[in-house]
């Protein structure tokens, strides 16, 4: 007998084994998706492994078999199960979580559960049963919402419950449809010879319109889409079933694939010339068979260039690449340069499409039928048949976290999961970024990754730049790169003490030196960038006679005041409300609004310069793809002078009119405890400036603060990367955090605060009991104490951090349930 082993889609950290029917031998492999009874329910379940034995542990018991086969080949590659067990066990979650990552929503179904009449002449104890009752005798089996409209109730589970227990009814559990499918259109194709077409026209002469579609059709030997043909000939219903009743037609379906890209026109475009730099970096990622690289390029240094010609020569070994970008807002611009270079061989993977258009891409990615994916992390598990090369740009990014909290594990990071993958399938990883994860450099510092260097910035070779400044009367600061290519140096930073600002009587939130940049700037006819690292119109609501202070009702945090609809937004749970005119607590009208967001630096912007065209780009005013990419678009060609964001517009976006980048405020985030705030920090403020003077204008960064003597701002306006790292790692070394030593989180979420804490401290007593057991002596506990964010949509929140060489070692056995999450490398403490 053959035995699967499988793992089913729950919280379970184990697999099962099922023996193999006779019907569904030969036909069952590694990595296909079956239908299996798991409890009372049935359940999908991918097969992770085929036994001519089971396990001596298990010899004894008596096995289930399985019950059917939901997809006739595998679902996913050997390296894909692969990959999913691995994930199991560094993240200390359920192999099934880990497996669905894999699959497309909605691929399984769900378990449904059925009412079915077991006693047909059992009769109900009172009126509701007895409504039941009625129905099941006309229709057997019915679902409970159906039976819930039925009886007029909605506790209808409980009235189900009685009638099951005197035997009237029973309970079954199945497992309900896919809830996404393939996409068939129907078709017309000719039916008869070529050659008896012209009788077939002059029979039809009494029917003018059959002869016009008739005509159309048979000029053509391939199947004719008939929503397209309705539309271009304006052929109806009518016309076509009576030519297919004459047996003139025949009608047919054809599987489509839903595209989000269907509709993108791309003109293609070849490889650059690359610089010395840039060929050395791609001679050694193209030498040998695998391994990670991290580029380190300072922003416009050539990186992408250098992505898509590795990706190109992977493409042409018959093999596949994806890549990676933290954020959807990065995606427009990046799968068009990408697209542009492959045409017709990119998909686009990410969160926000639909169900249909993911299962498609899924299926195409099987099939072969696409040789480069662009996405955030999810597009990590593509099925693409044979990966070459995966790509993940700004490295450095949180982003690239499923952190914990309010998600579903695994709490995976894609950085650590691309490389495992790499490792299976023989591939290559590329970390691109102009400001390296401290960790990820410290790696390549020591050898265990390969260093690749990019210090140049790359404005485009001599003779078109030389044309560009002619055409514009512009005195050119560049210098020979090569014999083609000129370079500029990072732009020129200033810091404003904002303190000085206050002394002078100066109290509007642009400096004396960022009032005078940006006049400069409309004057030219340039554009800027103001950044400022949160939303809305102001950060909180004050009362100047009590201190009272606005806090969500389920989040104890403060909520922050916008413009448009005159209402406060808990940027946590977004939770929403009307701005107060009075203190809620003392009734003074002494309420005001304090700090600044997005909102209100596009006011005082329009203020100071009454003719200024805006844009704004936050969460608020894009939370699509599609808005993303029309507000970039709609900055980019001009019809917007400045551009007011938060941490979207840090990001690899390549802007050349942009000479100003202004910080608004430097300080959000430098005080966190959190031991990655200054490295965040210094992050953000090197990938805006570099923003600026991405093209033959030059540039300039006025950074705004009240700490103008904070490492982060000081090493960041300097573009001093290396030397904010030794000043970061001697101070990780000295406080034993990673990449010295690694983190585990406990974090338990409660809606009662009492029961949050009791919850923290019993597994608090767990895990020492474990330390003190095995003689953990490298291994300590930081809290338990609340998180900095105490309290999010109602659930009080609680940590308990392990630090230790090996922190999976110590929370192996704390079993996740419901309000209890495990972190293992967590990026987020607050």
């Amino acid at each position: 007998m053959t035995y699967a082993e499988v793992a089913v889609n729950s919280a379970v950290t184990q697999t099962y084994h099922y023996h193999i029917p006779d019907r569904l031998q030969n036909k069952i492999q590694r990595g296909c998706l079956v239908r299996v009874g798991f409890g009372t329910a049935m359940q999908p379940a991918v097969v992770v492994a085929l036994h001519d034995d089971l396990p001596p542990d298990l010899a004894d018991i008596t096995t289930k078999p399985i019950s059917d086969l939901l997809h006739p080949e595998p679902v996913m590659t050997d390296a894909h199960v692969d990959l999913a067990l691995w994930m199991s066990q560094a993240y200390l979650t359920s192999p099934g979580a880990c497996l669905w990552l894999m699959l497309p929503p909605g691929i399984t179904g769900k378990s449904t559960k059925q009412i079915h009449l077991h006693d047909e002449n059992s009769e109900g104890r009172n009126e509701t049963q007895q409504k039941i009752l009625g129905a099941l005798r006309e229709t057997s089996p019915m679902t409970i919402p159906a039976l819930r409209d039925v009886a007029g109730i909605k506790t209808v589970e409980r009235v189900i419950k009685e009638l099951e227990d005197i035997g009237a009814v029973e309970q079954v559990i199945v497992l309900s449809s896919p809830a996404v499918s393939a996409k068939t259109i129907r078709t017309v194709i000719r039916a008869i010879p070529e050659d008896e077409v012209v009788d077939a026209l002059s029979q039809l002469k009494r029917a003018p319109k059959q002869t016009t579609v008739f005509a159309h059709i048979a000029r053509h030997d391939y199947p004719l889409d008939m929503k397209e043909l309705r539309e271009t000939i304006d052929a109806t219903h009518a016309d076509l079933n009576a030519l297919e009743r004459k047996g003139l037609i025949q009608f047919g379906e054809r599987i489509t694939y839903r595209d989000s890209l269907a509709d993108r026109d791309f003109i293609p475009t070849n490889a650059l010339k690359l610089t010395d730099e840039q060929q050395h970096t791609l001679d050694k990622i193209n030498k040998g068979w695998a391994g990670t690289f991290l580029l380190h390029g300072v922003t416009g240094s050539g990186k992408t260039e250098v992505y898509l010609q590795a990706m190109a020569r992977v493409i042409k070994q018959g093999r596949q690449a994806i890549f990676l970008v933290p954020e959807i807002a990065l995606t427009p611009q990046t799968i068009r340069r990408v697209a542009q270079r492959f045409p017709d061989k990119v998909a686009l993977v990410h969160g926000s499409l639909s169900n249909r258009e993911r299962y498609d891409t899924w299926r195409r990615a099987r099939e072969g039928d696409i040789q480069v994916i662009v996405g955030t992390r999810s597009a990590l598990f593509t099925p693409l048949p044979d990966v070459g090369l995966i790509v993940l740009d700004e490295e450095h990014d949180p982003s690239y976290k499923h952190s914990a909290g309010a998600m579903q594990a695994p709490f995976y990071h894609a950085r650590a999961v691309a490389e495992k993958f790499a490792q299976l399938n023989r591939a290559k990883v590329i970390l691109g970024s102009a400001t390296p994860d401290v960790g990820t450099y410290y790696r390549a510092q020591r050898g265990t990754i390969k260093y690749l260097h990019l210090p140049n910035r790359i404005m485009g070779h001599r003779q078109r730049v030389q044309k560009q400044a002619k055409q514009r009367g512009v005195t050119l600061a560049y210098q020979a790169l090569t014999d083609d290519a000129m370079t500029i140096g990072l732009p020129p930073v200033t810091i404003v003490d904002m303190r000085d600002e206050l002394k002078v009587g100066n109290r509007s939130m642009f400096s004396r030196d960022l009032t005078y940049a940006l006049k400069g700037v409309l004057e030219r006819g340039e554009q800027a960038i103001l950044f400022l690292n949160r939303r809305g119109q102001a950060s909180y609501v004050f009362c100047r006679d009590c201190g009272y202070v606005l806090d969500c009702e389920r989040c104890d945090s403060p909520m922050t005041y916008h413009r448009q609809g005159d209402m406060m937004r808990c940027h946590h749970c977004n939770h929403q409300q009307f701005a107060p005119d009075v203190c809620p607590n003392c009734q003074s009208d002494r309420i005001r609004f304090f700090g600044a967001g997005t909102q209100q630096v596009e006011q005082a912007l329009k203020t100071a310069f009454p003719d200024v065209r805006t844009v704004r780009w936050d969460r608020d005013t894009a939370d699509s793809p599609d808005l993303h990419e029309t507000i970039l678009a709609r900055f980019a060609d001009g019809h917007a002078s400045v551009m007011v964001g938060t941490q979207m517009i840090a990001k690899g976006l390549d802007l050349p009119l942009v000479t100003l980048v202004g910080v608004i405020s430097a300080d959000p985030g430098l005080a966190l405890p959190d031991f990655r705030a200054r490295e965040r920090a210094f992050q953000i403020l090197t990938q805006v400036a570099g923003r600026a003077g991405r093209g033959i204008l030059g540039g300039q960064v006025i950074i705004q603060t009240y700490q103008p003597a904070h490492p982060s701002i000081v090493m960041a306006s300097d573009h001093d990367y290396e030397g904010f790292y030794e000043l970061e790692i001697a101070s990780r070394r000295e406080l034993g955090y990673p990449p010295f030593r690694n983190l585990g989180r406990i974090l338990v979420q409660d809606t009662h605060p009492i029961e949050a804490e009791r919850t923290i401290q019993r597994l608090a007593e767990q895990v020492k009991h474990f330390i003190a057991k095995h003689y953990l002596t490298d291994t300590h506990l930081i809290g338990p104490a609340p998180c900095y964010f105490s309290r999010i949509n109602r659930l009080y929140r609680w940590q308990l951090l392990v630090r230790s060489s090996d922190p999976t070692q110590v929370l192996q056995y704390i079993q996740p349930r419901k309000g209890v999450s495990i972190d293992i490398h967590p990026i987020d403490i607050l």
